[in-house]
């Protein structure tokens, strides 16, 4: 059975097409959490016919886009897999755009830039994506920002003149308040609110926390999480442990971690709780901290599925720091799976506490799931890491004289 569209009253025909058209309805999911997303604008119907065309073109155009365009192809390609933000054209097809509210160019004193020149275009919501990918290229590298320039070109692509709203100008320029210490920024464009551009000058000359501060910020929010944890506040703790990672650059998404700006800590730390330590050694401590108190939260809710993951992937990536050895199998032989952990037990290494506490909770989770196997090897594991812990030590005494060795 057939229909006409045309017949429709305008306000309906009007919705489909932002639904057709829209950025939001147009970003596709990865297929993997190391993917960026997505995008799939269906612009079949802008050639149906003139009618569809003018009132569907429209719809495309409450779309906000930027453009972004540098003399070097590798950051095109940076931008997308190493902040994994979203890109809707590259290339040939994103230089010749010309309908986008924001134009973002990059380059450095002395590069030939306008000879060759490389672009992609994003939808705003991936703005922000972008300019904290930027930053924690910057804080990785101390050294990149005050070798570069930045021009902000402001337009509305379809009114010439007209004012952007402030609304709109804050959203399209405040993120680069993240970007920090280039060697010069300018913004142009037309009517560009003096309110505006004083708030992003004003972020953009306020330093970026030190090492200090983000470690010192990032306990506060794990000791905030641990007393949501005993008030059984168990949503609330996992958000404080989530924001205590973000503290120190790393972003939790999902069931991935995605850890940034190494570079910056590197230094002995001058002045705080962990004065005299290195930033390195103390951010090290605070992830395994985290991931513990991460397992014992979904514990707590009964999620043993999260719990074993969590703890499951951080005991596979400290084994083979230790040993080289790939591969998540942690059911392996009793008597040959652990000998790295029976080697490693005299070794000084960071957390080493709080690693025995990754492998106990995890032992339960897969106790929960009926892992038989891997429950007692986890469990003969934590007590190679917690010697005086009795707890463990009676757990691993009676999982021993419990085991089915012949079943």
């Amino acid at each position: 059975m057939s229909f006409r569209f045309l017949e429709l009253p305008a306000e309906i025909r009007d919705h489909i097409y932002h639904e057709i058209l829209s950025c939001d309805n147009a970003r596709r999911l990865p297929a993997d959490d190391d993917s960026p997303a997505s995008y799939h604008f269906d612009l079949a119907i802008l050639r149906t016919n003139r009618q569809i065309y003018h009132e569907s073109k429209k719809a495309f155009q409450d779309n906000i886009f930027i453009k972004i365009t540098t003399p070097w192809s590798e950051s095109i390609e940076h931008i997308s897999s190493e902040g994994r933000v979203p890109m809707i054209a590259v290339g040939p097809a994103a230089e010749a755009y010309k309908s986008f509210h924001l134009w973002i160019w990059i380059d450095a004193p002395g590069v030939p830039s306008r000879d060759a020149a490389y672009s992609m275009l994003i939808c705003l919501d991936d703005l922000l994506a972008f300019t904290r990918m930027w930053r924690f290229s910057n804080l990785t590298h101390g050294g990149l920002n005050p070798h570069l320039r930045l021009k902000l070109i402001l337009q509305d692509p379809h009114v010439p003149d007209r004012k952007i709203p402030k609304a709109l100008q804050t959203r399209l320029l405040q993120p680069f308040g993240l970007v920090k210490n280039l060697h010069s920024f300018s913004l142009h464009g037309e009517r560009v609110l003096p309110s505006v551009e004083e708030a992003l000058k004003k972020e953009q000359a306020t330093p970026d926390p030190s090492p200090e501060e983000c470690l010192e910020t990032a306990t506060a929010l794990k000791d905030a999480g641990n007393k949501s944890l005993q008030a059984k506040d168990y949503p609330a703790a996992l958000q404080h442990y989530t924001d205590a990672f973000a503290a120190i650059h790393i972003t939790v998404s999902g069931r991935k971690r995605y850890v940034y700006a190494d570079g910056y800590y590197g230094s002995e730390l001058t002045s705080g709780t962990y004065a005299g330590e290195r930033s390195d050694y103390v951010r090290l401590v605070l992830r395994v901290k985290l991931v513990a108190n991460f397992i014992q939260t979904y514990l707590k809710m009964q999620e043993w599925e999260e719990a074993r993951f969590w703890g499951r992937r951080s005991i596979v990536l400290f084994r083979a720091s230790l040993t080289g050895r790939e591969g998540d199998d942690l059911e392996g032989d009793f008597d040959t799976d652990w000998v790295w952990a029976k080697n490693s037990a005299g070794m000084g290494f960071p957390a080493r506490n709080e690693m025995g506490k990754i492998l106990y909770r995890t032992a339960l989770a897969s106790r929960e799931l009926g892992h038989e196997k891997e429950e007692l090897n986890l469990i003969q594991a934590a007590a190679i890491y917690l010697p005086n812990d009795e707890v463990v030590q009676a757990e691993k005494r009676k999982r021993l004289d419990d085991y089915d060795w012949f079943g």
